[in-house]
């Protein structure tokens, strides 16, 4: 990833209000002081600046892009932590990592986790020690949901129905109306190896007859016992996935199956349906 695009993306999530308010309340529940703090894929360093906040007596703030590593230390240094947050600049599945970890937080997060490497680096740090049943994760688990809904893929004129998912939850001011309830598909506890081969049948009644054209993506974070939250403008967005168009009446039942691997993107995700 270039430049550019790393500072959009580090500059997009440190703007969701929404999504740094929800962590910075789960940090100050969670961490502990003199707690040892792990940040994986610290971007701007913001989470690992309110671990330090909160008490902890050192952070290891890790990022694989060099270029956001570097931000992330004048960021740092801009605020007089150097002494209590350490930036490493690494990817985390490679990195032997001595020191035990009291804490993790961890934003490498996507709906339902179809592209980023949340499952794979947890893995990994389970795979090799670094955490265990006493590390508090931030946050501790995930559900992936889906909802069945007709949507407009008239794009200027044009019919364009692929994976769509846009920041501000632009994506919904095309809906044309929800076909079913919102259905958990799966629930993903980060303080357990993950299964990253996802299969799912899921049994859907349909509540409003329409044309079925595509499922609706969503997830639901728990970042504490006290702290949970839904998409924010920037983390965990709706993401809109065709189906082929067919009409459906209130009452039937739709069984769905998602195919995916988790951190593979979309690539590889794949859907069916049946009509009961």
């Amino acid at each position: 990833m270039d430049i550019f695009s790393n500072l959009q993306v580090i500059g997009e999530c440190l703007l969701d209000k929404q999504r740094v308010k929800v962590f910075e309340k789960a940090i100050k529940e969670v961490v502990r002081r003199d707690d040892i703090v792990m940040d994986i894929g610290t971007g701007s360093g913001i989470l690992a600046l309110l671990s330090a906040k909160a008490g902890a007596k050192k952070v290891f703030a890790v990022e694989i892009a060099k270029d956001v590593a570097e931000f992330a230390r004048l960021n740092i240094k801009s605020n007089g932590l150097t002494d209590k947050i350490e930036v490493i600049s690494a990817d985390i599945k490679h990195f032997n990592f001595p020191h035990g970890i009291d804490v993790v937080t961890a934003e490498l997060l996507d709906t339902c986790l179809i592209a980023e490497q949340q499952a794979h680096a947890l893995n990994s740090l389970r795979e090799k020690k670094i955490i265990d049943s006493a590390t508090r994760l931030i946050p501790y688990r995930l559900d992936c949901a889906v909802e069945l809904i007709e949507y407009d893929f008239n794009f200027y004129g044009f019919q364009m129905p692929f994976v769509i998912q846009a920041r501000n939850f632009e994506t919904n001011q095309k809906v044309v109306q929800k076909l079913s309830s919102v259905v958990v598909f799966k629930q993903v506890d980060f303080n357990k190896f993950i299964e990253v081969d996802v299969l799912e049948k899921i049994v859907i009644k349909v509540e409003q007859d329409g044309l079925l054209n595509a499922i609706r993506l969503t997830s639901k974070t728990y970042l504490s016992s006290d702290v949970s939250i839904w998409s924010t403008p920037d983390m965990n967005m709706p993401v809109i996935v065709p189906l082929h168009p067919q009409r459906v009446r209130k009452g039937e039942e739709i069984i769905l199956e998602i195919k995916y691997r988790m951190g593979e993107g979309f690539g590889k995700f794949s859907t069916s349906v049946q009509i009961t």
